[in-house]
């Protein structure tokens, strides 16, 4: 009989967007875990602001006190709040098509966060319990984008890397729990887990957007918009929508800790996804011909079986390791399909 696998990292972001903590332990409660996704950076209307426009965000790192919490950001003093100075006023948020009340905390916050982003902006609080009542989930949730929790194994991440140009890290997923797995996409084939003293249900595959493409190290979009296009090509829906990880719901609450065991209570079918790498074919250039100023035609010869099938006019995406680098280009089919 196989192990289970283990819990082993938990993960909390205390403000929507910025840096996460790793930690040994977390007491979850139905609305997430504790201490993530409390805050959140808005406009003045209460509109949220994340990374997915503010990229640099990602570089402010925050610390709890037993009475508080200090952020960082390089090149500015450490922002040090104490919750007993919270202002907490009522103020109107939103997020996504949720709109709902959150808490002014302080002006010196506010004043922080407006130098970080170049945007007059301001930190708003949950409260202790959220005041965000989803329908779906019939509970409350953090500032969190749909769902309480995030779960990814490292074998996924694993996986991606093997079929990536670049080197992913779990930072860029923003996940609360990860696997101590090999197995790649484990987790896409539970329903019901327990974790600690916790039950959890896994209610749906987490759509992925451009926030994964965020370099944390730089604070900025990455060019080759990494791993979005890898994803495309084997964890893509029929309308296009990529997927990684799943999302969670917690029945209870409790306590987890790192290296707790996962307990699978029911299991269910994996999303299927076409994968289109299996698809891939390599070709050797057999003879090059210059036909004219800047147009050239290369004759390729497939290592393994026979050309695909293929229209005349179509383009073939070629994909080149050039010192250790992948480059991508389109190349115009030119002999007839039928020769």
């Amino acid at each position: 009989m196989s192990k289970s696998p283990l819990l082993s990292q938990i993960n909390i972001y205390p403000v929507k967007s910025v840096g996460g903590i790793s930690l040994s332990s977390s007491w979850v409660e139905k609305q997430g875990l504790c201490f993530d996704r409390r805050f959140m950076v808005a406009l003045s209307d209460g509109a949220m602001v994340t990374a997915r426009k503010y990229p640099n965000m990602v570089k402010v790192s925050s610390s709890l006190l037993p009475t508080g919490i200090i952020f960082t950001y390089p090149g500015m003093a450490p922002l040090k709040l104490e919750y007993s100075s919270f202002k907490l006023q009522e103020t109107p948020a939103t997020v996504w098509k949720d709109n709902f009340a959150a808490y002014t905390t302080t002006d010196a916050a506010d004043d922080w966060f407006s130098k970080v982003l170049d945007q007059r902006v301001e930190l708003l609080f949950t409260g202790e319990q959220s005041n965000r009542v989803r329908e779906k989930l019939g509970h409350n949730v953090s500032f969190a984008d749909g769902y309480p929790l995030l779960i990814i194994s490292q074998g996924s991440l694993d996986e991606l890397n093997r079929r990536s140009s670049e080197t992913h890290s779990m930072e860029q997923f923003r996940t609360n729990l990860v696997v101590g797995s090999d197995e790649p996409f484990i987790e896409d084939s539970w329903k019901r887990i327990k974790i600690g003293e916790v039950e959890f249900e896994a209610v749906k595959p987490c759509e992925r957007c451009i926030l994964t493409t965020v370099d944390v190290e730089k604070g900025a979009f990455r060019e080759s918009k990494e791993p979005l296009n890898t994803f495309s090509r084997f964890r893509a829906n029929e309308r296009g929508g990529v997927f990684f990880g799943q999302n969670l719901v917690a029945k209870n609450e409790g306590m987890i800790r790192t290296g707790d065991e996962i307990e699978v209570l029911e299991y269910k079918d994996k999303e299927v996804y076409d994968d289109l790498d299996a698809q891939k074919q390599e070709f050797v250039c057999v003879e090059r011909e210059r036909v004219a100023r800047n147009f050239e035609t290369f004759w390729l010869k497939p290592q393994k079986g026979a050309m695909p099938d293929y229209k005349a006019g179509q383009h073939l995406p070629i994909e080149l390791n050039l010192d250790g680098q992948v480059v991508k280009r389109l190349y115009t089919l030119s002999s007839s399909p039928s020769l």
